[in-house]
């Protein structure tokens, strides 16, 4: 817990009845140290891997209010939202091939839907016929097509086995 947010004493400031840690609050951080809870977090946190089961909450430390609102909003707001959980199995095994098309798409793939996302949140979501040039910009120059055969063939065999 100390790795990911804070020292005790600094972010973690005393513990329940049980022996749960509390983490500061945005009101002792500001008075304490001038700064909001978060940016406190971020100036002590531990850059690298790390793992927090959802038991530590329970039986070490609580789960600091923003990361709390976040949860409530993604069960309220975006959750509900959701059609398919499944998600793309990180031990699919690619092909030398494969890999290569990975290797010459991916990377602009992402960076121009990254930045177009970015556009869209600023300025506002595309009409149909700017949605339909887009799907067809990133056939035609980013390899959307490709990528997805090679994610799609990966996934079949990983199904088969």
């Amino acid at each position: 817990m100390q790795l990911q947010y804070g020292p005790i004493g600094v972010y973690f400031t005393d513990q329940d009845e049980n022996g749960v840690w509390n983490s500061i609050t945005d009101e002792e951080a500001q008075a304490q140290f001038g700064k909001s809870a978060g940016e406190l977090k971020g100036e002590y946190e531990v850059a690298g891997p790390k793992l927090i089961l959802s038991e530590y909450y329970e039986e070490n430390f609580h789960m600091e209010d923003r990361a709390v609102e976040r949860l409530n909003d993604l069960y309220d707001y975006w959750l509900p939202q959701v059609t398919d959980t499944s998600v793309y199995p990180v031990d699919c095994v690619f092909t030398i091939d494969e890999l290569d098309t990975i290797d010459r798409y991916k990377s602009d793939f992402e960076s121009m839907v990254s930045e177009q996302e970015g556009l869209w949140i600023r300025d506002g979501g595309p009409t149909d016929e700017e949605w339909e040039s887009y799907k067809q910009m990133l056939s035609d120059t980013c390899g959307m097509d490709d990528l997805l055969k090679v994610y799609q063939d990966a996934y079949a065999r990983y199904q088969e086995a």
